[in-house]
């Protein structure tokens, strides 16, 4: 075993309480709770929802962040436009999340299809393994 459960929610926890406390320091409360929701969405409706619909990529659409390494989706601009802005978000914060969030269905569904076979294994219902037909009419 290279990292045993323990260890990884320690590091986990860590690593959120570091972010948090992160972003509090250096941007502002909105960004703050706009980090929060994004590892709550993620951690607590998102990845569990991966076993039980295909309803999970549109969770995931919301905060989708790869483990918080590559920042898809539209919370991500969200928390960017609000820690430059001082925390107000106008039109163009929401049209930036708007358009992330569309995008997230095509990408995410063009990678999962290549993925199909491991995602079935992990019991994942993604829709490149629960209704290929339909993932080629998006």
């Amino acid at each position: 075993m290279i990292c045993r459960p323990a260890h990884a929610v320690g590091f986990a926890a860590i690593c959120a309480i570091s972010g948090t406390c992160m972003l509090w320091t250096f941007t502002n409360a909105s960004t703050t709770a706009f980090g929060l929701l994004n590892l709550l969405l993620y951690t607590s409706v998102y990845t569990p929802l991966k076993r039980v619909t295909i309803a999970n990529t549109w969770v995931g659409s919301i905060d989708y962040t790869l483990l918080f390494i590559h920042s898809i989706g539209a919370i991500p601009p969200l928390m960017g436009w609000s820690a430059c802005s001082g925390g107000s978000l106008e039109a163009g914060a929401w049209l930036m999340a708007a358009l992330l969030y569309a995008w997230q269905f095509p990408h995410f569904n063009a990678l999962s299809w290549n993925l199909r076979q491991e995602y079935s294994r992990a019991g994942y219902r993604m829709m490149a393994v629960t209704d290929p037909g339909m993932l080629k009419l998006l």
